[in-house]
Order: structure tokens, then sequence, then C-alpha cells
């Protein structure tokens, strides 16, 4: 069985203090009830969390998302594509806003909001005339709201953005089987822009060079791991990671969702997570502790996201 090196980054993480728990829950419209699970990262990314809560629940099994390629490039093909892509010089560091320091440390759980089905159903159609997708369209409104209310006039940041490699790759379906890549993007970046962006990505197979850029561990070893960690955690900040995870409808509960939402840490500040669950969008907020945004100002940024996509929708 192949092993979990992704997991060696989040057992590292773990020993400088920092959490690998990720969040999924289970909201209940009818009671106004929300159930809360946590789930360790070097034990499962979002799908195979979202996978376990669906067992939990009584579903059958079935497949798991798959990405769209059969196996895994090599390692030339793959750095060949890589390299004929234009490198954007934008420094992995991020220009927050001068924000009063709480007065204690911050330990924020996630948030969330739902837009309904009618509302989803717009955007879809409005995704298509546009020629992108609703993810695009979400993240381009996430965006948006990061930066008025978080960033500095005129700056630019990077987003990491998760892809599934399952299908590609051999390893237990519910263990971490997700790569990805990195936008570097402004405050006035459109769904066309992010979209174009996400596909040329895809194109030159970004993510299966992070894939086996973070399988080093495979060569070096969890001590050369903890040493790459301390290198690159000192230098490279990014604004989060934006993870839009598809649809997890639950047709036996039909007045429930259910989302997912990251960790989070100084590096990666901004955890979001994204699911369609019974026609309805869910989507999940948190912000680290190491950035200083109180949970007003966290509830805030989601509710002005979930208002941005209802603007688009009645547009």
């Amino acid at each position: 069985m192949r092993k979990d090196y992704i997991a060696q980054w989040y057992e590292v993480r773990e020993e400088q203090g920092i959490s690998d728990r990720i969040y999924c829950f289970l909201h209940d419209s009818t009671e106004q009830q929300t159930q809360w699970f946590h789930f360790r990262h070097r034990d499962t990314d979002g799908i195979g969390m979202l996978a376990h809560m669906r067992k939990q629940l009584g579903y059958p099994a079935s497949p798991l998302p798959h990405c769209r390629d059969l196996s895994e490039p090599g390692f030339w093909q793959t750095l060949r594509s890589v390299r004929r892509q234009r490198n954007d010089p934008t420094p992995k560091k991020v220009h927050w806003k001068s924000l009063p320091t709480p007065a204690a440390p911050m330990v924020n759980d996630p948030d969330f909001v739902r837009l309904d089905a009618s509302a989803v159903c717009r955007l879809k159609s409005l995704a298509a005339t546009r020629g992108v997708s609703l993810a695009s369209l979400t993240f381009a409104c996430l965006n948006q709201v990061v930066f008025s209310a978080c960033l500095q006039a005129g700056s630019r940041a990077w987003w990491f953005y998760p892809v599934n490699v399952r299908g590609a790759v051999a390893g237990p379906e519910h263990s971490n089987l997700s790569s990805g890549f990195y936008l570097a993007v402004d405050g006035n970046q459109s769904a066309e822009q992010i979209h174009a962006q996400v596909k040329a990505k895809l194109v030159a197979r970004e993510h299966w060079w992070l894939w086996k850029m973070a399988h080093i561990g495979r060569w070096v070893g969890k001590p050369g791991v903890r040493l790459i960690y301390r290198r690159i955690s000192r230098s490279q900040f990014y604004l989060g990671s934006f993870s839009y995870l598809g649809d997890w409808s639950l047709p036996r509960h039909p007045h429930s969702v259910m989302g997912v939402c990251g960790a989070g840490s100084a590096n990666y500040p901004i955890a979001t997570g994204v699911t369609e669950c019974n026609g309805e969008l869910v989507l999940a907020l948190k912000f680290h502790s190491s950035v200083a945004i109180t949970r007003e100002m966290q509830q805030h940024c989601l509710q002005q996201w979930q208002q941005c996509l209802q603007e688009l929708s009645h547009a």
C-alpha cells in the first residue's frame, strides 16, 4: 500500500504546535441545529472526510470523485509542462490592513452560510452564460471580499487551489489524495480571469509538480521534511486555500446540508470549504488566529461573500 507522504507534512507541522484539525458539519434546517465533527488532516482530506460522514449517515459506499487524468504523469514530463508556464514574480507575502490586535490570542471556529437552491440554479445559469464554472464565480466573490475587507489597496497575493488526484494515483481512497497549485491575484480579479488561470494551470499540470515535490519525504525522510518546512514557513505566506468540493447531496436527509472547512495556519490563514448539498451551496470560512481578525469580522466577511453571490444570482 502506498505510503501517505502528504501526512508527513502535517506531522511535522504538529511538532511545531500547528494543528491539523479539519472540520465537517451537518446542519438540520428544520431543527436549526448543527453538529460539528473534527478530523486530522494527516488521516484524510476534505473528500475523504465527506465520504466518511456519508457512510456514518448510512449511505452506501460509492466511488469517490476522480480527477481528469487517468494516471500520474512522469517527473520529466511534468517538469517540462511547468517550465513552459510564465513565472509570476508576485512575492509570497500578504499585505494585511493594519487591524487592532485582539487582547487575547484568537482561536476561531469556522462559520458557515447557505445559498438556497433557486439562487444556486441562477448562478449555474449565469456561469454557463459567462463561460466559467460555479467554482470560479464563488472564488471571485470570496477574493473580492477578502481584498476589500482585509488587504491593503493595490496589493497582490497568492491563493492555494486544491486539486483532487483520485483515480490517477494508488492509495486508500480516504487518505490525502489531493494536490493543488497557487494563483496570484489582486482585488479586481474577475471570474473569467480566475477561470482562465485555473484552466491554464490544470493544462500545465502544475498540481502534479506540487504532488511530486510533496512526496520528497520518500527520499529525504521526515528529518528532511522537517528541515524544508522550517525554511519555507519562514518565507512563504499565502492568503489561504479555496476548497470547492462539489456535490455531496443527502437525499434521505432533505432538510440537511453537509459542509467542511480546513484548519488554516500562519502561512495559509484563510481556510474555506464550499459544497453543494441538496441543491444548496454551503460556504464555510475560518481565519487563523495568527491574523488579527475578530470573530465578528470573520462573520462579516462570510456574509459579504454570500451577499456577493446573491447579487450575482439576481443580476
